[in-house]
């Protein structure tokens, strides 16, 4: 667990205490010790200010250690009610990120970039979010003004994925061809359209992109794998058979599959 969640301090908190016992097992990552010391805390306070509180986000902290996400975003929410904190917003945002609760992610994110709209950190995780939930749109419209502060090939082959997602292969490429002519070192460009061209059985599309690819990095065993495949499915069966051999031997167990299928049989 990262050190940026401390635990919720409460203002009326003096001395030593069990709340001081649980917090002190928090810090050494026993959430289990800890969370029954929370439970006996929740039991015998009458929550009378908003500091009382801080022991639901604690609790809600040792329940997401110990991947109890559902009780932790139970936990978090009642104590994000009393007390509008970032650090359980945040919290809350890796916990919906485990649930796989796009939506609920991207309403804490809002929340974050408007505060804080330049954050290139923010904008590249609600992008992610956004492709996840399939709204390419609004994930490009992120990418893009993402690219004004960190232009680079990572983030603009994102805007490229987006396209395809969106069933325009035409346009996916012309992003990944711009990336390759202005970073070719860069190989995630290749493995992207070469995968996206096998995916639409554009298997000499595909080629042009896997031979590129190799010619920066030939012994790229995911691009050996992809010219194994582009080359069976083209018929020419003798010459796959070798790409893919190659791929297995250096490590690229999903070429067994292929080997079954297309050069050994299933015998």
């Amino acid at each position: 667990m990262s050190s940026f969640f401390a635990p919720a301090q409460s203002k009326t908190d003096k001395g030593p205490s069990l709340k001081a016992q649980a917090d002190t097992l928090m810090a050494r990552e026993d959430y289990a010790g800890a969370l029954v010391l929370y439970d006996k805390i929740i039991q015998t306070t009458k929550f009378k200010s908003p500091e009382d509180y801080a022991v639901f986000y604690n609790r809600a902290y040792c329940h997401y250690g110990l991947t109890h996400y559902a009780d932790a975003l139970k936990d978090v929410n009642q104590y994000l009610e009393k007390v509008p904190d970032e650090q359980a917003r945040l919290l809350r945002l890796y916990i919906n990120q485990e649930l796989g609760d796009t939506a609920a992610q991207l309403e804490d994110l809002d929340t974050f970039l408007a505060a804080n709209p330049a954050s290139t950190q923010l904008l590249r995780w609600r992008a992610s979010v956004l492709m996840q939930a399939d709204r390419y749109a609004a994930a490009k419209k992120d990418i893009r003004q993402l690219l004004v502060y960190e232009p680079g090939p990572e983030v603009k082959s994102y805007l490229g994925l987006c396209y395809f997602y969106e069933d325009d292969l035409d346009s996916a490429l012309v992003i990944f061809d711009d990336v390759i002519a202005s970073d070719p070192l860069f190989i995630q460009t290749y493995l992207y359209a070469g995968s996206l061209c096998l995916d639409e059985d554009q298997y000499d599309a595909a080629l042009f992109y896997i031979e590129k690819g190799l010619k920066q990095e030939p012994t790229n065993r995911t691009l050996i794998f992809y010219k194994g495949i582009a080359l069976v499915e083209k018929k020419n069966t003798a010459e796959g058979c070798r790409w893919l051999t190659k791929a297995f031997e250096a490590g690229e167990d999903d070429a067994a599959a292929y080997l079954k299928q297309y050069c050994y049989g299933d015998d």
